[in-house]
């Protein structure tokens, strides 16, 4: 009992007020409990109350870690849903490239259709239109990424970009991956299942050129087209390739905080974007600038304020991987850092807690950034 109260004479006045005018409270221990049982909170500053969490919690005052896990829920928690929007659709191919794309490799063949494609169909037609080599992986049921994957295996590197310039080795190998798929020449490599194909020609136990000739020239029902969408996961490839845009928007938001308070800033985005490693200057990093440093405040004497971290999260899973990275960073950041987390899978991670403690409840969220940016504007202010 004794060392316990000696722990409780560390806490700050400042974060004991903070967390006494939060809950109404007159009793701090009484507070920490209000807040873990995830009563109302009065009109306080949700990282002001973070921040006296921690204190409280490493303290090692009673009841101040449920109050910590509850209030990082509560703090964290975002409407950002990574998966309700689409970015860069202007990027999206539609559908009548494919449909040319493979009519231009039947008109090459000997009888007009698919029946009869070689890898010199293949080589003449990609000369005159580079989208004939995606679409045949696609055919395949293959990304761009996957059949540079399957042909690098097989010892033939292929080029950087599917509209890039190709050689005859590079087609060759690139079309015995996809033929072999076609026509169900690939074998599992696990006793019990099967090997990766197109839905289309899974289900109907087809393979061949002709099934492809057929489908393309007879349509497939919307039904393939559903049920290509739940094994498939729609608008996964696009969301993949188009992570480092939603990332831009984020930092976009951010910025616009900033702007508002009429906070100076560094970043990779912007007006006026700096390199990542003009920012890792800035901010005092030891080693390679991380991904997630996107901004540094500037103080009125043009000095560096605070270092800024962009992280996005729409699944736990995610969250878990990244916060691993992002625990190691403020030991690498010689200045103080705060961290903005968007998504919605930040929340109900236990590591969060950790982030929490790490960044010394400097943490925000799209709810927040206001906070953020009153904070950056009073840096260096006496």
């Amino acid at each position: 009992m004794v060392e316990h109260q000696e722990k409780r004479r560390e806490l700050e006045r400042e974060h004991e007020s903070v967390l006494l005018a939060a809950t109404g409270r007159s009793d701090l221990i009484d507070a920490l409990h209000w807040i873990a049982e995830g009563r109302s909170l009065l009109d306080v500053d949700s990282s002001s109350i973070l921040v006296a969490v921690v204190a409280a919690a490493d303290s090692g005052i009673q009841g101040a870690d449920s109050a910590l896990r509850t209030a990082v829920r509560s703090a964290l928690r975002s409407s950002v849903d990574t998966s309700a929007d689409l970015v860069l659709t202007d990027s999206i191919v539609p559908p009548h490239r494919y449909q040319a794309a493979l009519a231009n490799l039947a008109r090459r063949t000997p009888s007009g259709t698919l029946s009869d494609i070689t890898s010199a169909t293949v080589m003449a037609a990609q000369a005159g239109d580079p989208q004939v080599i995606e679409t045949l992986g696609l055919v395949a049921g293959l990304s761009w990424r996957d059949l540079q994957s399957r042909s690098q295996a097989r010892g033939v590197p292929l080029p950087g970009d599917s509209h890039g310039v190709w050689n005859p080795s590079q087609v060759l190998g690139a079309f015995r991956v996809i033929d072999d798929v076609v026509r169900a020449q690939v074998k599992p490599q696990l006793a019990g299942a099967v090997a990766a194909r197109p839905l289309e020609l899974l289900l109907d136990g087809a393979s061949g050129w002709d099934a492809i000739e057929k489908l393309r020239a007879e349509g497939v029902s919307y039904g393939t087209l559903l049920a290509q969408r739940d094994v498939g996961s729609g608008w996964s490839a696009h969301r993949n390739r188009s992570n480092n845009e939603i990332s831009r928007l984020m930092v976009r938001r951010v910025l616009g905080a900033l702007y508002d308070h009429r906070v100076d800033y560094w970043s990779t985005e912007g007006s006026e974007p700096v390199a990542r490693a003009f920012l890792g200057e800035q901010a005092g990093v030891s080693g390679k600038p991380p991904g997630q440093l996107s901004v540094v405040t500037r103080r009125r004497d043009d000095t560096a304020g605070l270092a800024v971290l962009v992280a996005i999260a729409r699944d736990g899973g995610t969250a878990r991987k990244t916060a691993a990275t992002l625990l190691q960073l403020p030991q690498k950041i010689s200045m103080p850092a705060v961290l903005v987390l968007f998504g919605t899978g930040w929340a109900d991670r236990g590591e969060s807690d950790d982030l929490v403690r790490a960044y010394g409840g400097r943490i925000y969220t799209e709810r927040t950034l206001d906070a953020l940016a009153s904070l950056a504007a009073s840096v260096g202010v006496d």
